[in-house]
């Protein structure tokens, strides 16, 4: 007749934790799950801030676009010509103001064009992490054509250290540039 044999006496001793050790690894591999799961998240909201901000761009070219339609006469006369790279540009938001016309005068057409160009570029600056913009004639302009360039500074491209191609003058580590065509 035999008694019950203690689990060593079977043969049982290299069994013993087995559980504990597949307890341990299903953790690292739901650690490890949890972390990617992290990562993509993080990378989602890094890919639809830059998505809004290059949103809120079109719609500030958008809203350029249709001031100077409102106004052709100083379109015609070049009133809406900013065409400067990033640095001047940024330098020379300081040295723009805006005309006292329209509350108590009528504007000119240049003083109009003055008003609408600072009013955009103080929504750039706004709106677009240190933007800007210019406004660049096509061609030799006769069908007074022109690029509409919101600039601003953009995370992905200031890490890596890149630069865009689309960027009016010369072109600046770090600055996205979304180029509009203006054609009345």
């Amino acid at each position: 007749m035999q008694f019950f044999q203690p689990a060593s006496a079977r043969g049982m001793v290299g069994h013993a934790g087995f559980a504990m050790m597949e307890v341990l690894v299903t953790i690292i591999v739901i650690a490890i799950g949890a972390m990617g799961l992290a990562g993509l998240q993080l990378t989602s909201m890094k890919f639809n801030k830059e998505s809004a901000i290059r949103s809120k761009a079109t719609l500030l070219a958008i809203e350029l676009s249709d001031r100077m339609r409102s106004n052709m006469a100083g379109v015609k006369a070049g009133y809406y010509t900013e065409n400067n790279g990033y640095t001047a540009a940024i330098t020379s938001l300081a040295a723009i103001t805006a005309p006292s016309c329209g509350t108590t005068t009528d504007c000119t057409s240049a003083n109009l064009a003055n008003l609408d160009l600072s009013d955009w570029r103080t929504s750039i600056l706004a709106s677009l992490p240190q933007g800007t913009g210019a406004i660049v004639p096509v061609g030799n302009n006769d069908a007074y054509a022109y690029d509409i360039v919101v600039m601003w500074k953009e995370k992905s491209l200031v890490d890596s250290g890149g630069t865009d191609s689309s960027c009016p003058g010369t072109a600046v580590a770090g600055v996205r540039c979304l180029r509009t065509r203006f054609m009345p």
